[in-house]
This record gives structure tokens, sequence and C-alpha cells, in this order.
């Protein structure tokens, strides 16, 4: 992992600043997603820059970014982790191709020019990356099927600006373009390379219980460390606690981290299954006065201005550098499992539960997934999300949704793959909002409505705000410099209850004022 950014100088244009110093501004505005010892690598040439902030963690991450090839005709740089690396390598060499290094952005060099633009549909894993051709003169940027990485562009008619993060783009002042999920670019645009569909998938119960339990299985061991301390981020959910078990079957020394404020309900189930199971817990005790402290910074990292989205960043983030500080890089979570297996309450209300399911995976890149790259990159930790892998993804989201959701139970196929080997008080806990296990509530809300703000009544128009209805969140966020949005990522009825962000907040603003 890491944070990557490059220049593609299409026309060679007459320049005011260098490509060297250009890039290296991008890779200031987020030296945080690497570590200190190798931020700022660069490869120039006359027609391009790219360069890399990079985030030690394996052994081939200790190979300098940009990689090039021997004649320096081909540079590459990537933010994340491949996946079939193995396997593909082992292809490439049955090509005659001789790897000099256990980088996995070398595999980039040679898979690009074996399979050129077919390269990215052959990966698997979570990933961004740019390669550039020095002979041709052409360029490659492509992201995951999913958007678990980031990438940006700008292009201006004469060079294309491509980063990990908005703010690297931000100085140039020009519309920044998200790269959608499963797409790449070339100096011919944009194409899409991955689609998720349905396959054929069996009616027995039984027979999916199996396949489902040794596809989720598989998608988390491949994605464990092999040679280093890792954690799982452990809500007491069944998805982190899947992942927890599957874990630690492989590794007796993984951590977990909870968050929440004191006496959270999460914090209290996930302790108590840690102290069962003698796993070693670490816990980030929430308070809103620190929340509000932090509440700018958390704005600026994560590029988010919607409530939902800065509640869960704001609990989340400190767990994050909770993990850090017990020197852990690499944690793993549970998301994509309510997109995947009916897991939200929405689910047995909306009328076409499988376009509701089709919304929330597309817009996953710019909400969930942006969340947790942000806040983990943040603190240098590379986050892994095995719901998400590629092929059990795509089984998932095959299977028939009467056993997604059977008898008013979420995630029900789910909870029977796995019921005999997680205690009861976890296959029978509901679905718990982050807001409401970690213990948050309204409470970040409702200070926010209390703020005074001077936000352009055309933006709140624009968005469907009011100036207590996330206000002082859009303002921060517009004060960081980010664009004007022009919509939300967050919609009632779709992303949460259509009479409000959540159920609960309704149920415990309505008893808070018959106490008073």
């Amino acid at each position: 992992m890491g944070g990557i950014a490059g220049i593609i100088d299409r026309l060679q244009a007459e320049r005011t600043v260098s490509l060297k110093e250009q890039l290296f501004h991008m890779l200031q505005a987020i030296t945080h997603r690497g570590d200190e010892q190798a931020a700022g690598e660069m490869h120039i040439c006359p027609t391009a820059a790219l360069g890399c902030n990079r985030l030690l963690v394996t052994d081939g991450d200790k190979v300098p970014q940009p990689v090039t090839d021997e004649g320096e005709r081909l540079a590459a740089v990537l933010d994340g982790r491949i996946f079939n690396y193995s396997a593909l390598r082992q292809s490439l060499e049955g090509c005659g191709y001789v790897f000099r290094t256990e980088a996995e952005a070398e595999l980039l060099l040679y898979g690009y020019r074996e399979w050129g633009e077919d390269l990215p549909q052959r990966l698997e894993g979570m990933f961004a990356f740019l390669i550039y051709d020095r002979e041709q003169h052409t360029f490659l940027a492509a992201r995951d099927h999913i958007g678990i990485k980031p990438l940006y562009y700008v292009y201006d008619g004469a060079c294309y600006f491509i980063s990990s993060e908005l703010k690297s783009l931000l100085p140039l002042k020009k519309n920044i373009t998200t790269l959608s999920p499963g797409h790449y670019l070339t100096d011919h645009g944009v194409q899409q390379y991955f689609h998720l569909s349905a396959s054929k998938v069996s009616e027995d119960v039984e027979v999916v219980k199996v396949s489902l339990r040794e596809a989720l299985t598989h998608a988390i061991e491949r994605q464990l460390p092999s040679d280093q301390p890792f954690g799982v981020l452990f809500s007491g959910g069944i998805d982190s606690a899947i992942i927890l078990h599957v874990a630690r079957a492989k590794n007796r020394e993984v951590v977990a981290f909870s968050t929440g404020f004191a006496g959270a309900a999460d914090v209290e189930i996930a302790r108590q299954y840690c102290r069962e199971h003698n796993i070693t817990h670490f816990v980030s005790q929430l308070t809103l006065e620190e929340m509000v402290q932090d509440l700018p910074q958390t704005v600026y990292y994560c590029e988010v201005f919607e409530p939902i989205n800065i509640m869960d960043s704001c609990t989340v983030m400190p767990t994050f550098r909770l993990a850090r500080a017990q020197g852990i890089k690499v944690v793993l979570c549970g998301d994509g499992s309510d997109e995947l297996l009916a897991g939200y309450d929405l689910f047995q209300t909306y009328p076409d539960p499988q376009y509701l399911m089709d919304y929330r995976l597309n817009n996953e890149h710019r909400t969930d997934l942006q969340r947790i790259d942000r806040c983990s990159a943040r603190y240098g930790i590379e986050a892994r999300v095995p719901f998400f892998d590629k092929a059990f993804m795509e089984f998932a989201y095959s299977i028939p949704f009467d056993m997604k959701l059977r008898n008013a139970v979420h995630k029900w196929i789910l909870r029977e793959a796995f019921r005999d080997i997680l205690p009861d008080y976890i296959v029978h806990r509901p679905k718990v909002r982050m807001p409401d296990g970690s213990g948050l509530q309204y409470q970040l809300l409702d200070f926010a409505s209390k703020q005074q703000t001077n936000v352009d009544p055309s933006i709140l128009a624009q968005l469907f705000m009011s100036p207590t209805d996330g206000a002082y969140f859009l303002e921060h966020y517009l004060k960081h410099g980010f664009p004007v949005p022009v919509d939300r990522y967050k919609k009632a009825g779709l992303d949460f209850s259509p009479h409000g962000y959540f159920d609960f907040i309704t149920a415990v603003r309505q008893e808070h004022a018959s106490e008073l």
C-alpha cells in the first residue's frame, strides 16, 4: 500500500513548473499514506513523472517505487495488494519474463507487456496503479473491481494528473474526476473491464452453506499476512467475528481492536468473545470532546462531508490510531457483508431489493470503502476487506435472495454457514449501526446542529440540506478547499431510514425528550 501520483504530459507544452516540482507537491499532500523513510520516490522523464509514498508492509514493499524495466521503457507505481500475485508471476515466468524482485509492482510491467489493456481484469486484489510506456508515450491507470483503493484524475487538455486522493489535485483548480471501480484510463479515455453479474448457484441450502463457508474462509486466508503481526477490526458482529475466528485458526497471535463510548454494546460483546477465546483485545474509548476536537482533521483526511460518513469516520479513525500505536500495519475489516448478503433493515421493506443491493455496491467506493481507506491511510495502515474479495463477492452476489433474508433474519445464510463455530450471542445478534453499537448515537449530530455556519444557502438547497442538517460538516469540508459537492452519496430510503438517519436516533430522541 501507499500513495501514488503521476503526470502524463501529452502535448509537451512549455511549462512554468517542472514535472518534478509539480509531482513533488502532489506527493507531499499524501505523505501520510506511506512511511517517512520511503516517501517522495519519483521517476522522471521528459514526457511523464510517476511517484510513490511507499508503505512498508511486506518484503516486496522494500523495493523502491516507481519500478522500471531494464531499459526504463516502462515505469509503474502501485497502491494496494495483488492477491493472485504468485499465480500471475508463475504464468509470466512461463512466458519467458525474468523477475528481478519480489515487488508486486514489477508484475505490472511484464503483465502490461504481455496482456496490454487486458491486465486489470486478470488481477485479483485491492489496487490502483499507473503504468507509463516511454517509447509509445501511452499510459494505463486502473482501479480494482469494487474500488477498495482510490484513484482520481484531472485532464486539462494537455496533461493528465493522477493521484490517490483529492487533496493532491486541489491546487490545479480543475474539475476532478473519480476513476470508477472496475475501470481503467488510457489516453483514449475510460473503459470498463469488470461488471458484477449473477451466475448460477445451487438452490440447495446445504450446498450453499458449505460453498459459502469455503469461499469466505479462502478469501480471508489469502489476505492474512504471513510474516508479521496483524489485527482485526472487531465490532462484536458476525462479520468481523468470522474474520477473527478464521484468522486465529491460522495465526494465534492475531489481535482484535474495538471502538466505542463507555459501556457501548459493540465493545462489551467484543470483550466477552475475546475473553472467552483468550484473544488480545484493545479498545479505543471514545469521547464527544475528542471527536469534536479532531473533527476538522477527520474531514480533511477522509475527504467527506455527509453526516453518516462523518459519524462513522469519527468513530473508526481512533481505532486505526490505536492499532498503529501497537505496531500493527495490517488490519482486516468486515465491511461488505451487509451489502452482499442483505444485512440492512432496508432490504426487508424496499420494493426492489436487487436494485437496492446494486445501488449499495456501486456506491461503496465513495462511502464505506472511502472511509476505510482514508481512516487507515491516515495512520499508515493497510486495511483489507475479505468480503470484497473478487471471487467471494461474485459468489455471494449470486446467492438466491431468499437465502440472504429469511423469516426476517438478515444474512440468514451466513449465520447458518458459521453457526457451529460461533457462540449464539454472535450468531443471533442483529445488525447494529455503527453510531448505535459504538454508543455515539445522536451526540455528534446534536452538537453539529447547534453550531452557527456560513454555508451558502444555495449550496445547502442543492444538496437538500438545512442549516441544522450537516451544514457544520459541509462547512469544514469546504474550508479545506474541496470542491462544492453536486450531490449527496448517502440518500434517505437507500442508505438510511426514510424517517431519519437511523430509526434508533428518532427513538432515542423521543426517549430523551420524555425524560425531560
